[in-house]
């Protein structure tokens, strides 16, 4: 839903005397990433104040030490027989962008060539996946069986030819499609290269960001990264190649992050994915693309438990949420470590304060950045002659004064909520006109398409700094080196590095309404807000104990249709366009039969629901039984995991059927007639737990208690109180606009909260409950049930309850989300 989120302006660092940051003097090939920015009024950059360091460490944190990380074993990526290119690198059609025809093949093959690699040796392949057994699928290279395609000598030699080919040909379709076609000349090329550069910065010495992410730059170029972050860029893709494996990007921002206003495909993040998809996928590498966008919220929320929500297998994490988390830095930084500590992987990360990613590169090792816009590649148009003869691309983004009204009247916006089928179904609920979130904070679909362009081609320049690398040390023979791809003790050093920082360093340890510990130590989460990574693994319905009679909250909601949408022209390029991805896509067919578009789905390990042999726990004479009255409420339907071919929220009662974003509040929602909500938290270790409620909905929100006068509705239960509790409703007209109220409501004097860890319940009275959950950003509040080390000597599960008391239906709160270690 869209919210009230005025973006507001980001307290930066004061001018000195000192240089910033230095620029490399010539363009560097590196990654880049972009945020969002709107066309209509300035919108803050994610670069919040900088945090004081200090250059040399201080004395060691009071909290204990955080073990060493042991490496985790491999995976299986392949059953027996699929690990063979014509299978791992299939390029396929999108959910709303089939592959090219014949003709436009041919037209395309004409112009830029074609991929056309193949392995005439599949048949000698071995058969099964021999690098799942080792830690990150780190293989020897010594201990590769000779008949691997990383050892074959013609296989690398025309594999790395052709990807060469492939990578100069996107990235001249990519310059082509923004009106830069390649110059003759050699000042016309390098002009060229710089609009979308990349610098490489010393940070050793540097007081502040480069001058175009200071305070008023404007971000036009490529972004900045360092010398070191690069190559650790680059690390991951040759890894990521030479083991066939995922390639992860994930992003966490804020409403014009997420794309609202647009539809959900046209947001930056899976702009940038449309590009790059075929791309991986001819490389033997699965991409695979997140946007965690959440309107009128930061990061903190999902940052808390990265590794669970995110996914654990992140390459490259993205902070974009400087309008609503700008000012909160511990918060970032929060996000920052758990990113770096939470997961399998430890991710590249790009965004974020300036200070906090200076010190995480200089104290940890980390690998760091900062993305741009790309907005010096605009051509800015001085006449109508001028303004008509823009590539369909840049139409109404950069107007001379004299013809600014161009500009002005060119549509920022092309999303509709509802087009008409030929099959005749037709949504329950009245379409609005368009979605909500196109206001001028929020940038259009030009904009987004640009900043996916832009994230392309840094990702482009580090692809091609890997092939390069790949090229010039298997001149021997291969395969290549273990030190260029393996990355186990890489992910080792940068992860203890992050766990054992010194508490004076940046801001996490500075905030005093979380527990210290989570700046060092990976936590684990369960959440019903979306997107989420593995929805389902990931969901607290995955770890509710059932009741008596089986019962878990469900999400009942049904897709208003299955298939495709109707055809929408917001997606159509006029006559003469250029379609990116039919470039990037063109191939030779390797596979004639028919690939179904379905949601990325993630191989997980199947979950169970836990059940114990005991069904209730007792303290006294208080049992602890599943209540009956707990349910889903906010989550939408679908695969909401923020990739592009999912399909999220087109449920029957939808308003805009067709917007297609994931971003949503869900919660396990009940009041005091609801029982107890009971959770199993595996593999516990540091006797760290906390929960995020919602304490702001009104009693008409939880539907199964309506008419509920008792705890589980029992007639033969202790009936409660016949006097009235004063409730309120919230109007349709305030949801829709988003700014409904979303402080705690008033609670009796009488109310208690109360939970258990296994069996042992804790009390809470109204003054207790309010002075410890902790509102730490708006729509955020924060309850620490458990913080203490010596809780277990060894891992186990351990049994979690909540409920409350003395208020009957006033107190109809939702847990969004479960913390622990």
């Amino acid at each position: 839903a869209a919210v009230d989120e005025t973006p507001a302006e980001n307290p930066v660092a004061p001018p000195t005397a000192a240089p910033v940051a230095a620029a490399t003097d010539a363009p560097v090939e590196s990654p880049v990433e972009a945020p969002v920015e709107t066309t209509d009024a300035p919108v803050e950059s994610p670069v919040e104040a900088p945090v004081e360091t200090t250059d040399a460490p201080t004395a060691a944190p009071e909290e204990k030490p955080a073990p060493a990380s042991t490496p985790k074993a491999g995976k299986k990526m392949f059953e027996d027989g699929e690990y063979v290119y014509s299978k791992f690198a299939e390029v396929k059609p999108l959910i709303d962008h089939p592959l090219p025809d014949d003709d436009t093949k041919a037209k395309i093959k004409e112009q830029y060539g074609k991929w056309g690699f193949f392995d005439g040796d599949e048949e000698t392949r071995p058969n099964d996946d021999y690098l799942a057994p080792f830690p990150n699928r780190d293989m020897p290279g010594d201990d590769m069986p000779e008949d691997a395609w990383q050892v074959d000598a013609v296989f690398v030699n025309h594999y790395l030819d052709a990807a060469n080919n492939m990578l100069s040909k996107a990235v001249e379709a990519i310059y082509e499609e923004l009106g830069h076609p390649k110059p003759t000349d050699t000042d016309g090329q390098i002009a060229r290269k710089k609009m979308l550069h990349w610098s490489k910065v010393d940070l050793s010495d540097a007081s502040g960001p480069p001058p175009k992410y200071a305070k008023k730059g404007d971000r036009g170029d490529g972004g900045w990264t360092t010398e070191r972050s690069f190559d650790g860029l680059v690390l991951r893709l040759l890894h990521a190649m030479m083991t066939s494996d995922t390639f992860t990007v994930v992003m966490a921002g804020h409403s014009a992050a997420a794309g609202q206003g647009n539809h959900f495909r046209q947001s930056y993040m899976m702009q940038f994915y449309k590009v790059m998809e075929p791309i991986f996928a001819r490389l033997g590498v699965k991409l695979i693309t997140r946007n965690v966008g959440m309107g009128g919220l930061g990061t903190i929320q999902n940052g808390l438990g990265s590794g669970s929500i995110y996914g654990d297998e992140v390459d490259l994490l993205i902070w974009d949420s400087g309008m609503t988390e700008g000012q909160s830095v511990s918060h970032v930084d929060t996000f920052l470590r758990q990113g770096l500590i939470g997961g399998n992987r430890v991710p590249v990360v790009w965004g974020g304060n300036f200070a906090l990613l200076k010190m995480l590169h200089e104290e940890a090792d980390a690998d760091v950045g900062e993305f741009g816009w790309g907005t010096d590649a605009l051509l800015e148009a001085t006449s109508k002659e001028e303004f008509e003869a823009l590539p369909y691309a840049q139409k109404g983004m950069k107007c001379a004064e004299s013809v600014q009204s161009l500009c002005d009247a060119e549509p920022r916006f092309c999303a509709k909520c509802w087009i008409d089928r030929d099959d005749g179904i037709k949504p329950e609920k009245t379409q609005i006109n368009n979605p909500k979130g196109q206001v001028k904070w929020h940038p259009g679909w030009r904009m987004h398409q640009l900043i996916g362009r832009n994230m392309a081609m840094g990702i482009l320049s580090a692809l091609q700094a890997a092939i390069n690398k790949w090229n010039e040390n298997v001149m021997g023979g291969p395969p290549l080196a273990d030190e260029f791809w393996h990355v186990t003790d890489y992910y080792d050093n940068i992860r203890d590095k992050v766990k054992n920082l010194d508490k004076e360093l940046g801001e996490c340890y500075k905030d005093e309404n979380l527990p210290h510990r989570v700046c060092n130590t990976p936590m684990k989460a369960r959440t019903q807000y979306t997107p989420r990574a593995n929805p389902e693994e990931s969901s607290l319905t995955s770890i509710i104990k059932p009741t008596a009679d089986g019962y878990v909250p469900k999400n009942e909601k049904k897709a208003l249709y299955d298939g495709p949408d109707a055809h929408n022209t917001c997606y159509d390029l006029p006559e003469g366009a250029m379609d990116i991805f039919d470039v990037v896509a063109t191939r030779r067919r390797l596979n004639t039969v028919p690939t179904e578009v379905t949601a990325e789905k993630a191989e997980v390990e199947p979950f169970t629901i836990h059940t114990d042999e005991l069904s209730t726990r007792k303290l006294g004479d208080d049992e602890i039984v599943p209540g009956k009255g707990w349910e889903i409420w906010g989550e939408p339907q679908g695969y909401c995991d923020g990739t592009y071919n999912a399909v999220c929220s087109l449920e029957t009662d939808n308003e805009c059927a067709l917007y297609g974003h994931h971003d949503a509040r869900g919660g396990i929602i009940g009041n005091e007639f609801s029982g107890w909500l009971v959770l199993t938290l595996n593999d516990l270790k540091e006797g760290l737990i906390m929960i995020k409620l919602h304490t702001w909905h009104t009693p008409n929100e939880s539907v199964m208690t309506k008419d509920w006068t008792s705890v589980n509705n029992e007639p033969t239960g202790r009936r409660l109180r016949e006097r009235s509790l004063r409730t309120e409703t919230i109007s349709n007209d305030q949801r829709s606009l988003g700014v409904r109220p979303t402080d705690t409501v008033e609670l009796p004097d009488t109310f208690v909260f109360e939970y258990a860890i296994d069996g042992k319940i804790t009390s809470l009275s109204k003054a207790e409950f309010l002075e410890k959950n902790h509102h730490i950003q708006r729509v955020v509040e924060n309850l620490v049930l458990l913080d203490d080390e010596n809780f277990t000597s060894e891992p186990k599960d351990v049994e979690v309850a909540i409920r409350m008391k003395g208020c009957e239906r006033v107190c109809t709160f939702a847990l969004t989300h479960i913390y622990w270690a």
